[in-house]
């Protein structure tokens, strides 16, 4: 029943509409046109928690799920511009640095003890830039502590609430198509891992009516891609010929967050333009 009732909700709710934004493509601008999906009020009274909410990717995820009716919590480590995004989308926060484990925990576990959360989305995440070969340590923990460890202590105290609570909810993580890549640095390594990570608790807390899944977009036009990608400019050589924008990935990401994707357990669905197909280190 509960399905027939969310088929109904979608057949007077479902629409998709057409934006046009503009970006310089092949040096010349041209409105690349984006399906912007309409799940109505999908995931009415449904509380969220999504860590790297306040730019990228997350942030429009963040949008797209307050969009879709609901509450809302974006996780940065910058005070003042995360504050600044919780204003703008009428959300709550948590200032928190995400490869600190034990603050991890403490701020977490103390925001969620009088809440009801249904959704989870690791979206934090950063690049290495070091040269192969050059790797340092710090550097090599520092990004598998916020691309990884993070996220699992994330899944391990949002997974307790919800068994506590007898809440069917979902867990999405954001991954990324360099995890099909050669692994010769922490970032491909982290995401590579963060694939078995899904498919490991997702094993474990599907018998419970949690669902996890994760999503790989290819190169996506966010601040993390700024440094050999123009903002503006989506030309990319992968099939598609353009890199993918933020308000796509979040439009699969209600798909996985809903009751829609309730099915999908323990996948990594990838989203890549293509990108996801070669195993070179592009």
């Amino acid at each position: 029943m509960r399905f027939i009732k969310l088929i109904k909700q979608l057949a007077s709710n479902f629409a998709t509409s057409n934006r046009a934004t503009l970006y310089s493509w092949r040096n010349k601008k041209t409105a690349v046109v984006i399906k912007d999906v309409g799940f109505g009020r999908i995931l009415e009274n449904k509380h969220a928690i999504v860590t790297g909410g306040s730019s990228g990717i997350g942030l429009a995820i963040a949008k797209k799920l307050i969009e879709c009716g609901a509450m809302v919590t974006i996780v940065g480590r910058n005070p003042e511009k995360t504050q600044k995004v919780a204003q703008e989308l009428n959300c709550n926060h948590i200032i928190l640095d995400l490869a600190d484990t034990h603050e991890l925990l403490e701020k977490v576990s103390n925001y969620i003890k009088d809440k009801h959360i249904d959704i989870l989305v690791n979206s934090a995440g950063i690049t290495d830039k070091e040269p192969w070969l050059e790797k340092t340590p710090e550097n090599f923990d520092l990004v598998m502590g916020t691309n990884l460890k993070s996220v699992y202590f994330m899944c391990q105290t949002i997974a307790k609430h919800m068994i506590k609570n007898e809440i069917q909810g979902h867990i999405l993580n954001v991954s990324s198509s360099s995890s099909m890549r050669p692994g010769w640095g922490p970032y491909q390594l982290s995401k590579r891992a963060l694939n078995g990570l899904t498919l490991g608790f997702a094993d474990k807390l599907a018998p419970k009516g949690i669902t996890v899944n994760a999503l790989a977009p290819g190169v996506t036009v966010t601040p993390m891609t700024s440094s050999f990608m123009d903002s503006e400019n989506l030309a990319y050589y992968n099939p598609l010929r353009r890199a993918e924008t933020p308000e796509e990935i979040a439009n699969l990401a209600v798909f996985l967050v809903s009751d829609l994707g309730a099915s999908i357990v323990g996948d990594t669905v990838m989203i890549t333009g293509g990108s996801g197909m070669f195993t070179s280190s592009r």
